[in-house]
């Protein structure tokens, strides 16, 4: 059983969450001002019954109040909620939404007995908002973009294992959640949570991708801001956004790659680029059709307007990808959870420190669910089995052994 103080910091913070006062909490729980103050300071333990009517004011489970494990960081106090049109319930529950899961994630490290540490990249200052306010936000996201490219020795190439390195590199916690239709992505941070990312699940792949970059650049410039970021940009003139768009074109299709590649296919095709050379392109660099002919447009390889002439003639990219067979096939089951967090989870129960209900509930499946997840992930390794390498081993003389 936890302790009265941790339980009352625990309420102190769900209130605070709900935009609550202490006077309002009071009454709502039919008790003096200053009894709440006790409860919130550990001096006074709430009854089975305050306890209850708590999580339903403060819209949390009493299992959340009292378990051992339970994290109540929310996100740095200039987080936007919500694009500048106006706050949006939908657009709401989902920053909440990725609030609960960054602090589950948090809970699974606790449980392991896990500290997280700053990744390499939090400790990046030079492109900080606060810093280069007298740099051209487009160019200082180039050179973000080639920084990034150095840093994780890219050289110019696609880049592969994206979200694998953005999780290592920068500690991005990301997740693949159904947004509103017009949200691409929301980026949050917190000194408890770290970063946390939630791209739009309903999105292609290659869209997706894009968004991650984008977020990365709120990230690398100004993470305590946060950012909604919408499906299409409402002002595209914002510095952190120029910012951000900059460094999502030269990090995912840098200009000396794009060249390089633009002229291999015009050496192969006798100077002659078609629209099915743009979909190999584009599927070579992992982004939309859309997003590498405006690049190529962008560096003068194609004349400009050449996007929008195609669309007008009625072009349709998913059509042509799929009369060249490059449509990727959807896999049956997509893992929006990041793979550390389920390995997390899946440790977490084969120690016997969650129950099959707490790991369904870390999962957000049913229970049934949650258990063959967790059997068909042991089947996995067991069919893989475990290569068992002998480092002692004389490899000099191995081979004059019968």
């Amino acid at each position: 059983m936890i302790s009265s103080q941790r339980l009352g910091e625990r309420i102190t913070q769900a209130r605070k969450r709900q935009d609550k006062t202490q006077a309002e909490l009071a009454e709502a729980l039919g008790i003096a001002r200053t009894t709440l103050i006790a409860m919130e300071k550990g001096e006074r333990r709430p009854s089975n019954a305050e306890l209850i009517t708590l999580a339903q004011v403060l819209s949390v489970t009493v299992n959340e109040l009292l378990r051992e494990h339970t994290v109540v960081a929310d996100a740095a106090p200039r987080f936007r909620m919500a694009p500048r049109r106006g706050r949006d319930e939908a657009i709401d529950t989902a920053v909440e939404r990725l609030k609960e899961m960054g602090r589950q994630y948090v809970e699974l490290e606790q449980v392991l007995s896990i500290t997280r540490t700053p990744a390499p990249l939090e400790g990046v200052t030079t492109y900080r908002a606060a810093t280069s306010v007298n740099l051209d936000p487009r160019l200082a996201g180039e050179d973000a973009a080639a920084f990034l490219r150095r840093h994780l020795d890219l050289g110019d190439g696609p880049v592969s294992q994206l979200e694998a390195r953005l999780e290592l590199e920068a500690g991005l916690r990301i997740f693949k959640l159904p947004l509103p239709s017009e949200v691409a992505a929301i980026f949050l941070w917190s000194d408890v949570m770290g970063a946390c990312v939630a791209l739009n699940r309903l999105h292609p792949p290659e869209r997706r991708r894009w968004s991650l970059v984008h977020e990365l650049g709120h990230f690398l410039r100004d993470r305590e801001a946060g950012d909604v970021m919408p499906l299409h940009l409402e002002n595209p003139r914002d510095p952190s956004e120029r910012f951000s768009e900059a460094l999502a074109a030269e990090f995912l299709m840098p200009a000396t790659g794009v060249r390089r590649r633009f002229a291999e296919h015009l050496r192969d095709k006798g100077a002659h680029f078609s629209p099915a050379d743009l979909i190999a392109m584009a599927r070579f660099h992992e982004v939309s059709f859309q997003a590498m002919t405006l690049r190529l447009e962008e560096l003068r390889l194609l004349p400009q307007g050449t996007y929008a002439r195609l669309l007008a003639r009625n072009f349709k990219p998913r059509e042509a990808q799929k009369q060249m067979g490059l449509l990727l096939a959807k896999d049956e089951f997509e893992h929006w959870l990041p793979a550390r967090y389920e390995r997390m989870a899946f440790e977490a129960y084969a120690q016997e420190l969650l129950s099959e209900g707490e790991l369904a509930r870390y999962l957000h499946c049913d229970r049934i669910t949650a258990r063959e997840r967790y059997l068909a992930q042991q089947v996995e390794e067991a069919e893989g089995g475990k290569l068992i390498l002998n480092l002692g081993e004389d490899v000099l003389h191995s081979g004059n052994e019968p």
